[in-house]
């Protein structure tokens, strides 16, 4: 893969990075927000500041997760394994990783372990 594709790459998971950092610091400060409803408020409004929690806190799991994938690229990027399935050892198409530049996969291995993850929660 050449400089410039790199470049871009990591220039794209910087972005995505950063825009993840203040998606956190906003449900952050929403929940902070939210702990402090005063212990006089009606049923609705508990229940309401309750249900926003719950929603926050899945939004919260997923960015975290996302962030960490981002993380791990951008370390990648600072080594000679960016770009290499970590199951097969093989290069992950260059396309593939300007869509997708956190993956740890290829394509065919991606579809390998989604298929397994699918047969693990039909079994179960």
């Amino acid at each position: 893969m050449d400089r410039s594709t790199l470049q871009k790459i990591r220039e794209n998971l910087m972005t995505r990075r950063s825009r993840l950092g203040q998606g956190l610091n906003r449900i952050d400060l929403e929940q902070s927000e939210m702990d402090r409803v005063d212990s006089q408020a009606e049923m609705v409004d508990i229940a309401q500041s309750l249900e926003q929690l719950g929603r926050n806190s899945s939004m919260q799991e997923q960015e975290l997760r996302e962030l960490q994938a981002i993380d791990r690229a951008i370390a990648k990027l600072a080594t000679l394994n960016y770009g290499i399935c970590e199951d097969c050892d093989e290069e992950i198409p260059e396309r593939r990783l300007l869509a997708v530049p956190e993956a740890r996969l290829c394509t065919r291995c991606q579809s390998i372990r989604e298929r397994e993850a699918s047969r693990m929660r039909s079994a179960g």
